[in-house]
């Protein structure tokens, strides 16, 4: 389980210039900053990541590198080399982050965190990938960029099968460049959500692979992201302004006009908005904008409650939780990292793979134990006996309720009716 401090939740930022520090950490609740991570170069727009609760990934905006910052250092690690094979373009990682992936114009790469070792190579697009997003449960992962199109892979069936890598699902709904993508927060039968200069965000259905509703606005579109109940969401715009969407009153067709009367709208920014998030308990927007304002917003009034001002464009803002690792004087990692390969397996064929586990506080020989996890198995005697036991509780059940049901019938629907 990770570790965090009083449940608290913190703020991260980067932006374009890079001149004090790649990324910050802020505490929502004054605008204060809390600690940086510096001694590199700024980082690409919407490159900034956790890993796990033990580090900070970010890309350069320039080289073809990655930093890794220990959460409770300024300096990026010095013995890990993260070199790749050319500027990172989107980048995102799993939950657990044994897994890295990231996007050079329209090709993809895995690392295994722990070894370094380049895992798939995949080719699929046809102009440069912009985004990158990955479900709450690591299972799938989505790419999007240029040329306008969605593909959503499994991240199991592009790393085990070396025969066939295709993606699950592809959507070509939108005409122009996708600027920003996530997932809801259900795992596998999540929700995904796009966004695009031609003016439309699309909710797709991860479980069917199918189109839920087109809304169509007015301006093209830049960012997007959902509260945790997945009961509203907001989009931003290349004019500044923020729409707020209800998803518990839906459209009743595929494609919906978004009128101007309909909107909720948040306005403050001056310039297109590149960042988009919101706190855990659902009360709280945070935006960043290319004009560097970081704005924290109350959700109900629509209004500004503080301000944490930027030298550049924003290229990342976004809540995280408040790990004990951004504050230990000695830091506890949750995995290992590696030097990255910068060439992909030489020898497809080879089945005497090895898999790491890095674990904290746990035996490891517990965790690759299979019983430990179905419990222990019962012999037929057994289980007709268990089969047995429990349909005589259904019986028992059933004879409460009928009971039940008579005396209600007999004095207490009577009574209501004399009344």
């Amino acid at each position: 389980m990770s570790r965090i401090i009083n449940a608290k939740e913190v703020i991260l930022t980067s932006d374009t210039t890079g001149e004090s520090w790649s990324a910050a950490v802020w505490d929502p609740r004054n605008g204060s900053m809390l600690s940086v991570f510096k001694n590199a170069s700024a980082l690409g727009h919407g490159t900034l990541q956790l890993l796990s609760d033990s580090y900070i990934l970010g890309a350069s905006a320039t080289k073809s590198r990655l930093y890794i910052w220990p959460l409770n250092s300024p300096s990026p690690l010095s013995n890990i080399h993260l070199t790749t094979t050319g500027k990172i373009n989107a980048l995102t990682c799993t939950p657990n982050g044994s897994y890295i992936i990231t996007s050079v114009d329209e090709k993809i790469f895995i690392w295994q965190t722990c070894n370094g070792r380049m895992l798939a190579n995949l080719n699929a697009h046809y102009q440069t990938i912009n985004c990158l997003a990955i479900t709450t449960d690591g299972s799938f992962f989505a790419s999007a960029g240029e040329d306008g199109i969605v593909f959503v892979w499994s991240l199991y069936k592009v790393l085990n099968d070396k025969r066939d890598r295709s993606h699950v699902y592809s959507f070509d709904d939108h005409t122009m460049p996708i600027k920003d993508m996530l997932f809801g927060f259900c795992g596998a039968r999540t929700r995904l959500y796009t966004t695009s200069l031609d003016a439309k965000c699309n909710i797709y259905e991860l479980g069917s692979g199918e189109l839920m509703v087109s809304l169509i606005f007015d301006v093209p579109l830049t960012a997007i992201t959902v509260n945790s109940r997945e009961s509203e969401f907001f989009v931003g715009c290349t004019t500044g302004d923020i729409f707020q969407c209800h998803l518990h009153e839906p459209p009743r067709g595929t494609v919906k006009h978004v009128k101007n009367e309909e909107k909720a709208v948040f306005r403050a920014h001056k310039s297109h908005v590149t960042a988009l998030s919101t706190s855990i308990d659902c009360c709280t927007l945070l935006s960043g904008s290319t004009d560097g304002a970081v704005h924290i917003w109350d959700i109900v009034s629509r209004q500004v409650l503080r301000t944490i001002k930027h030298k550049g464009p924003v290229t990342a803002a976004f809540f995280t939780m408040g790990f004990e690792n951004f504050w230990a004087s000695t830091l506890e990692p949750r995995l290992k990292v590696h030097s990255l390969e910068r060439v992909s397996e030489t020898n497809d064929n080879e089945s005497n793979d090895v898999i790491k586990v890095i674990s904290r506080g746990r035996n490891p020989a517990e965790i690759l134990d299979f019983q430990s996890y179905v419990g222990n198995t019962v012999d037929s005697s057994e289980r007709e006996e268990l089969i047995k036991q429990l349909k005589e509780k259904i019986n028992e059940l059933k004879k409460s309720n009928t009971g039940l049901f008579v005396y209600s019938a007999m004095h207490i629907l009577p009574e209501m009716n004399d009344e």
